[in-house]
């Protein structure tokens, strides 16, 4: 298993809280169309800067800040080729752990050279219904790449399909170096890079920004292109969307918990585009000193340029990997703010997707050119 040292742990932890809770005195139809300007403390950070990359996303950074992996798409372990195979037999376990139902009916070599391939029901109802899960190890130099899939009945895949898709994921997948920015289209794995031109697979990010200056403040990015992807079009335009706005959900908090609604201080509220993205922002203190800042899009499932879920998050006073341990906030409001339009504003692909307009990636594969670091 991989470990992670402790001081990072509560970055991972933090990826998945939700602010859902604001005082308004601001207009939801407001946007925010300028950032604050950072003050010389933080200046100073950014005098030197580089880019990180992330599944199909890239943030400007101080040289300082390192990359925490949450969720991705293919998970990465370091582990010596010749103990594979106990990792292996720790996932066959695991599966039957679960549930003793469970049938494996591939575990062999393949589907290239130095990779393993495991095919299993995990119940007698999954082979029943047909529904076959993959788990392909793909080992490159120190580290081993995991990368699951499964059939969908619903759309009626063949085994043959996911086979090849497994085949063609282990063919395109290299090592990386954590400061490579890949200039061809593809997906920033931990270690490694995925090239993949195709845009029709699941695709999930999760990862937080760790500032060894300012050690308790988190920033985070969360992406899910494929969200709500059940729902027909028109059904999730007319109902989630709404449903789904981060403004509306946190009107929802306050309809529903009328005067018990918590206090807090608003620091700033409404719409706010990032690129192309046009989302919405809710920037708060709580009574304790805690900036609890977020911003979220609602795109379109299964849309590259507009994944269904796009978000962004800061916290400060984060120690012992918990939200509001430490004993003072690191950076003032304008600090905070500052940070974070800095931040945020720099989200944008690391390469040109279909549908992206120009401005909203770093990299033009036609060109070739990495942007430029200071």
């Amino acid at each position: 298993m991989k470990i992670i040292p402790l001081k990072y742990i509560g970055m991972i932890l933090l990826l998945s809280i939700t602010n859902s809770c604001t005082k308004n005195t601001t207009n939801k139809e407001e946007a925010v169309t300028e950032n604050t300007k950072l003050n010389g403390r933080l200046m100073n950070m950014f005098s030197k800067t580089k880019l990180l990359c992330f599944g199909r996303y890239a943030l400007e950074v101080p040289e300082e800040a390192k990359l925490i992996i949450g969720t991705q798409t293919v998970e990465v372990i370091k582990i010596k080729s010749q103990d594979l195979h106990l990792k292996i037999i720790e996932d066959i376990k695991e599966i039957f752990t679960k549930d003793k139902t469970a049938e494996i009916t591939y575990n062999n070599e393949g589907p290239i050279k130095n990779s393993w391939q495991l095919r299993y029901y995990d119940s007698i109802h999954a082979k029943k219904m047909k529904f076959l899960f993959f788990q392909t190890y793909i080992t490159k130099g120190d580290f081993t790449f995991i990368a699951g899939d499964a059939v969908n009945v619903d759309i009626g895949e063949r085994e043959e399909a996911i086979a090849g898709r497994q085949l063609r994921l282990a063919k395109n997948i290299r090592l990386r170096d954590t400061e490579e920015v890949p200039s061809d289209p593809g997906i920033c794995v931990e270690h490694g890079f995925l090239a993949e031109n195709l845009y029709n697979e699941q695709e999930m990010d999760n990862v937080g920004i760790y500032f060894p200056s300012i050690p308790d403040i988190t920033f985070s990015v969360s992406s899910n292109k494929d969200a709500y992807g059940d729902y027909p079009a028109d059904e999730f335009e007319k109902r989630w969307r709404s449903e789904l706005s981060l403004l509306n959900r946190i009107q929802g908090a306050k309809d529903i918990q009328g005067e018990s609604y918590p206090k807090r201080n608003l620091l700033r509220e409404g719409k706010r585009t990032v690129q192309h993205w046009k989302g919405e922002e809710s920037l708060i203190r709580r009574p304790d000193g805690v900036h609890d800042f977020e911003w979220a899009l609602v795109g379109k499932p299964k849309n590259i340029a507009n994944p269904s879920v796009l978000e962004a998050k800061l916290y400060s006073k984060v120690a012992d990997n918990r939200v509001g341990a430490a004993e003072t906030a690191s950076l003032t409001d304008d600090e905070a703010i500052a940070l974070w339009d800095k931040l945020l504003s720099s989200l944008k692909f690391r390469v040109k997707v279909p549908g992206a307009p120009p401005g909203s990636y770093y990299i033009d594969p036609e060109k070739s050119e990495p942007p430029p670091v200071r």
